[in-house]
């Protein structure tokens, strides 16, 4: 049968076609292709290659489970008094709900938050400054290795970032509106997620929240009495589920259901003072958000920003009074300055979108002290590659062909890096492609080692234990019994098996069918082999089985 040629697909016309659309489109096509491979990197995490961190992460997942199971929302399920509001398990509990006990529905709410926190956080820096500065902290808040961290961790951490960022931007939004209405329906929001952040994190939400006291106050003060009647009305609404919460907690337990919560604040804040704070905290902080940290401390020592700030109370007053805060701390986490981040890359776009040095020679000492910080970092990688690759196989999990190639990527990132600071093939200093040039590339291998598992997955031997197939059937329709078991692995069996009980009766050893210990434990006080049949061993403790007779 003849074709006719009208039938015939032209594909050198569909090509030029397809080239010539892009080619008039790549001012949205471009942008939209980056968006999509920033979210995949959020999203497109191999489960099958994560465990949970011991201690917090056990302790949320089964904390979260039990309030999911009991159906508690309100009235502590826990035996005693708590030193946290529910809020701090309600994502974590609710992603259980829909999805099921899996790491993915335990991290799913700081993955999901930690991505709005972005937009957020982009939105407010749009409020204080511009386009551009706005785009540089987006890319440098999610490039730190802290954020990066726990926006992969179960916990309330991200989810309470997230909550203060939104009384921020709703309060902006209120300033800057000029409608009536929706200038009420923001300061009413703010105020909304005001008292939600203490259901959500408890006592750590007032030092943001006394950082930016200040700020809100004083545009608060200067607008009409709706303004300031409608603010309080958001606190007070969104304060009903921490007193459904206080309320229960005192029917249960009295009392101390609720002096327990700010006992356990008050130990954190004003317990004994350690001046090491004062020295690691602040390292610690360098170290975690890094580049960053180092970066923003360099601009400020040796030049001064020309951008003009529109909420010089936001932008610098309020992370200087928080950071004062938490140094002031008797005891501080690098968790606790999760907060403080999105600030911190929003100073750090102001003052590298536009500055003029402070001395004559600043330029000088910039570019080698950022020349000095690229040949150590891109040393230190050399060092481990051929110093630890044993090391390094072993800690990969089976993925060192990942580690080599995203390592060897980091590294072609710092030394290409060079060449803008200096006058290489006529490109000149430039700070801002520097910047692109290490935090993009870090972001993307940060990320992509926590998807596969390389990074935060420390407890892969016991994830390995739960998923074999002959010990998945005895701990689904079994009872186990945990004997003497190191606290962090006890943390997590707790939350791993459907039925796992505590017991400290070592005498009673015979009357329990299944028993996971530490297997020194049995050789030096016990001879189990005549009771117990060992099935499985992982790191220093093994699983036993009651010998039938």
């Amino acid at each position: 049968m003849q074709i006719l040629p009208s039938s015939v697909i032209n594909y050198k016309k569909i090509k030029v076609g397809v080239i010539s659309f892009f080619l008039k489109n790549k001012s949205i096509i471009l942008p939209f292709i980056v968006i999509l491979f920033f979210i995949s990197l959020y999203f497109l995490i191999d489960f099958s290659s994560q465990s949970l961190v011991a201690h917090d992460e056990g302790l949320y997942a089964r904390r979260a489970r039990l309030i999911e199971s009991s159906n508690n929302w309100f009235s502590p399920p826990f035996p005693s008094p708590h030193h946290k509001t529910l809020g701090s398990y309600w994502f974590i509990a609710l992603s259980i709900r829909l999805f099921g006990n899996s790491e993915l529905s335990l991290r799913l709410p700081s993955i999901l938050s930690s991505f709005l926190c972005l937009i957020t956080s982009y939105l407010i820096a749009l409020e204080i400054t511009n386009k551009k500065s706005a785009l540089i902290s987006l890319f440098s808040l999610s490039s730190m290795p802290l954020w990066i961290q726990y926006s992969r961790y179960a916990s309330p951490d991200i989810p309470f970032v997230f909550c203060i960022l939104l009384v921020i931007l709703f309060f902006l939004k209120s300033l800057d509106s000029s409608e009536y209405v929706r200038q009420y329906f923001y300061i009413f929001l703010s105020g909304l997620f005001v008292s939600t952040s203490f259901f959500v994190r408890s006592y750590m939400a007032f030092v943001p929240l006394i950082g930016l006291a200040p700020f809100i106050f004083y545009h608060l003060f200067r607008r009409d009495y709706i303004f300031k009647i409608l603010f309080c009305s958001g606190i007070v609404c969104g304060s009903i589920p921490t007193c459904l919460n206080l309320y229960f907690s005192f029917q249960k337990f009295g009392i101390i259901g609720i002096t327990n919560l700010f006992n356990f604040a008050k130990k954190q804040a004003v317990g004994d003072f350690g001046f090491d704070n004062i020295i690691i905290a602040p390292l610690n902080f360098i170290y975690l958000t890094f580049p960053i940290g180092i970066f923003l401390f360099i601009l400020f020592v040796f030049t001064k920003s020309n951008n003009k700030i529109n909420y010089p109370l936001l932008t610098y007053f309020y992370p200087f009074l928080s950071l004062i805060l938490l140094l002031s701390m008797s005891t501080s986490y690098p968790h606790y300055y999760l907060f403080l981040l999105p600030s911190l890359s929003i100073l750090f776009s102001v003052y590298l979108t536009s500055y003029k040095f402070r001395l004559t020679f600043s330029k000088l000492i910039i570019r080698y002290l950022l020349l000095i910080i690229v040949v150590f970092i891109s040393s230190t990688i050399l060092f481990i590659f051929f110093n630890y690759k044993d090391y390094l196989i072993q800690y990969s999990n089976g993925n060192d062909l990942i580690v080599y190639i995203l390592a060897s990527f980091l590294l072609l990132s710092y030394i290409t890096s060079i060449r803008y600071l200096f006058d290489i093939n006529n490109i000149g200093f430039n700070l801002i492609s520097f910047l692109y040039n290490i935090i993009i590339p870090q972001y993307i291998s940060l990320s992509l080692f926590y998807n596969f598992g390389v990074l935060g997955n420390p407890n892969n031997n016991i994830k390995l234990f739960i998923k074999d197939e002959n010990i998945t059937s005895i701990i689904n329709s079994n009872t186990i019994y945990l004997l003497s078991v190191d606290s962090k692995v006890e943390t997590l069996l707790s939350y791993y098996l459907p039925n796992a009980k505590i017991v400290d009766n070592f005498n009673e050893i015979r009357m329990y069918n299944y028993v996971i210990t530490s297997d020194r434990v049995f050789l030096d006080k016990f001879d189990h082999k005549q009771v117990l049949k060992a099935i499985k061993k992982f790191d220093k403790h093994i699983l036993l089985r009651k010998v039938s007779k």
